[in-house]
């Protein structure tokens, strides 16, 4: 079953052959645009690819690179195909499910199927039947995929709000879908990218978020303005919704133009909360109403710190509301009275040597989930936080999913882990029993030879770094395995260990795969996150450097079989990486990648990344923003490892030319003779949404590269 690396050791020290492609690397126009701002002059040679898919020029050129791309790894073909056939093979073992929740008895979850390009939506009753409720397939073209991007199902779990997009593009059009027969009711709202539809009790109506309807031309950065939380009554035209909350709704609130806005109906009550955030790391601000009225009441300022990480920052139980706050090392919890806003919160969970993941309402009570690094639990208080149990997780790994209602008692979550597939869990509070539901099905993938080392690495400013290595557990420590590590640190979100039977192909066949839990993520809370934030961000990128240095210390690899990857904020990661320790790596992928950060608040997201970036327009924030930003770093005649940048021309969030412009500025500037290739998914956006067959072929792509230039004796060209 395993594919060796047995001549690993051989190829360390050939020369690795070159590939000539079929057609001209395409040279991109250079028409430099010069900014000096606060005393840095900044020379931008390919700002005019920022005008996009709008310009026919860009369009060509992405035609032209990605044409060049597969001639570049067409004499890999036949390598290429079988790896591919294996990961889908690896992808198809059994069906995927995520995304549950219970509603009404019933628990609805999405599942890829076996044979399915994308997940869908279904439904296990109470009787113990399950079925599919909402095929996004069914909207597809010829041409075009079409993918949920959120579901929710009503209180009584009679209906379900779905949203779905076409192309990854997140543009969602909102569905209703009745439960037991599966039929599409009439009702459809379209620009509810974000939608977050909460059902009132009555079953037949829910607030939603919707986008303004733009102006033809209008820029980008207006998408996410004026975006209002609306009320639709099922059977009517979302046409007549009346906005409830918004910029410009309710007289003397000062609700801000930019940003997102949410209205959350209180279980078992009639209370609403009402919240906006700027987006990303922005804790906003947070309104108590009540049904039926447009007194809206402050309960909770940005300044309480709300946590923008971690699973579920609120919890409701009746007219007690839990929010989990970050002014503290590892968060604690407090008690709001939604009838009485204006009352002093009560300390429920003080701070602890645990970080506070999440909190969650449940009828029996509430759940708090903790973390320490990546290692989990869950505990149980009463309304006033005395601890009255601890949930028994069945094997550790990271837990994610919780599902708790203040409607039912119990809860349900989900473990997974490096080399362990994922299992969906109920907990009986009655009882204490932790169940395995049986929803999500065992992989059949051979695990037994392989093995996991969580290590702790030394960085700057004494930071001791997470590092989880997979390997197998016949691996020589000799320096000859083709390594591919990733780090993200952003957003204060954590890395944390899940199974991908097709991932874990790179290591059945003789490779390393390691995750660094780098500073700006959330393993250790707060204090974490804002260790790798704005001027702190450059530790992100010395947690992988160190992480480099010590893969290659301790011979798992060397820099000839070093590959590092980066993904959407990732890309400052990667992209700093491989700007100032180019020597470390023989191979890179720009996933996505944030790699051009002064740029990206030109973009239709880029506001909302303020809270977490910093404001290009602001003389502090501006030296941090520089000092992250690879594409501006990248020096002429340097010898850069090879680089592949992955984009998807639907992109909302890292629009395409960001990663052009990358690629084009290391393919002018390197000197070490190894390819810059782009690749361009013309069906796909930022990856949400993409089918199991394009994340494969891109996957197959990615790695077809790698090991072709990390040396694998199987990936050289005859």
């Amino acid at each position: 079953m395993y594919r060796r690396f047995l001549l690993m050791a051989v190829a360390c020290a050939m020369t690795i052959a070159p590939v000539f492609a079929a057609t001209t690397q395409p040279v991109a126009p250079v028409e430099s645009v010069t900014d000096t701002q606060f005393g840095t002059t900044i020379v931008d040679p390919y700002r005019w690819m920022e005008q996009g898919s709008a310009d026919p020029r860009f369009l060509a050129y992405l035609k032209a690179q990605s044409d060049y791309t597969e001639s570049v790894l067409a004499p890999l073909s036949a390598q290429r195909d079988a790896l591919k056939a294996k990961l889908m093979a690896l992808s198809t073992g059994v069906a995927r499910v995520s995304a549950w929740q219970q509603a009404g008895g019933k628990l609805f979850f999405e599942e890829l199927d076996p044979t399915a390009a994308v997940p869908v939506i279904r439904v296990k009753d109470t009787t113990g039947d399950t079925r599919t409720l909402f095929d996004p397939a069914t909207f597809a073209t010829a041409t075009t995929h079409v993918a949920v991007d959120y579901f929710q199902p009503s209180q009584d779990g009679t209906y379900v709000a779905v949203g779905a997009a076409e192309a990854g593009s997140e543009n969602d059009t909102m569905h209703i879908v009745e439960t037991a027969t599966g039929k599409l009711l009439p009702d459809q709202i379209t620009r509810t990218q974000y939608g977050s539809p909460s059902w009132r009790a009555d079953g037949q109506s829910f607030y939603y978020s919707r986008l303004q309807q733009l102006a033809p031309g209008a820029s980008s950065d207006q998408i996410y303005v004026n975006q209002r939380v609306y009320l639709h009554v099922l059977g009517t035209s979302s046409d007549n919704d009346k906005p409830v909350f918004g910029p410009g709704v309710v007289a003397g609130m000062n609700v801000p133009a930019a940003g997102f806005n949410n209205v959350t109906v209180v279980p078992r009550s009639d209370y609403l909360l009402a919240g906006h955030s700027s987006g990303t790391t922005d804790p906003g601000e947070f309104y108590v109403g009540r049904e039926g009225s447009s007194d809206w009441k402050l309960i909770l300022k940005p300044s309480d710190k709300l946590a923008t990480s971690g699973s579920s920052p609120l919890a409701f139980l009746g007219t007690n509301m839990y929010a989990v706050l970050q002014d503290s090392p590892n968060g604690r919890i407090i008690r709001y009275n939604l009838a009485n806003p204006s009352a002093a919160p009560v300390i429920i969970t003080a701070t602890s040597d645990r970080i506070i993941e999440g909190v969650f309402g449940s009828a029996d009570g509430v759940y708090v989930e903790y973390r320490d690094g990546i290692t989990f639990s869950i505990s149980k208080i009463d309304i006033n936080g005395a601890m009255t149990g601890k949930v028994n997780l069945p094997y550790q790994g990271s837990v994610y999913g919780i599902d708790a209602s203040p409607l039912e008692k119990g809860m349900r979550f989900g473990i997974d882990s490096w080399i362990h597939a994922p299992a969906l869990f109920s907990y009986d509070p009655a009882s204490g029993a932790v169940t395995d539901t049986g929803v999500a099905p065992k992989d059949p993938l051979d695990v037994s030879h392989l093995r996991v080392r969580e290590v702790m690495v030394p960085s700057t400013a004494g930071a001791q770094v997470p590092v989880s290595i997979i390997y197998r557990d016949d691996t020589a420590l000799d320096g000859s395995h083709p390594t591919l590590f990733e780090g993200y640190g952003s957003y204060g979100d954590p890395s944390d260990p899940y199974f991908s039977a097709s991932s874990l192909e790179w290591v059945l066949r003789g490779g390393v795969l390691a995750t660094a839990h780098v500073r700006g993520g959330g393993e250790y809370g707060e204090r974490w996150h804002l260790a790798g934030q704005k001027a702190t961000k450059q530790h992100t990128i010395d947690d992988m450097i160190a992480t480099a240095r010590y893969l290659i210390a301790q011979k798992y690899t060397s820099p000839a079989h070093l590959a590092v990857r980066g993904t959407s904020a990732g890309g400052i990661a990667v992209g700093g990486s491989i700007v100032q320790h180019p020597e470390l790596f023989g191979a890179a992928v720009d996933n996505v990648g944030v790699t051009n950060i002064l740029r990206f608040q030109q973009t239709q997201g880029g506001a909302a990344n303020i809270p977490e970036f910093g404001d290009v327009n602001n003389a502090t924030d501006f030296k941090y923003l520089y000092n992250m930003d690879a594409y501006v770093h990248v020096k002429d005649g340097t010898r850069y490892p090879a680089v592949m940048g992955v984009t998807g021309l639907n992109d909302p969030r890292v629009p395409t030319w960001m990663v052009a412009k990358m690629i084009a500025r290391l393919q002018a500037a390197t000197a070490s003779g190894k390819p810059v290739l782009l690749r361009v998914d013309y069906d796909a956006g930022h990856g949400i949404g993409s089918s199991r067959t394009q994340q494969v072929n891109e996957r197959a792509d990615e790695w077809t590269f790698l090991l072709w230039q990390l040396g694998d004796a199987e990936f050289q060209p005859k």
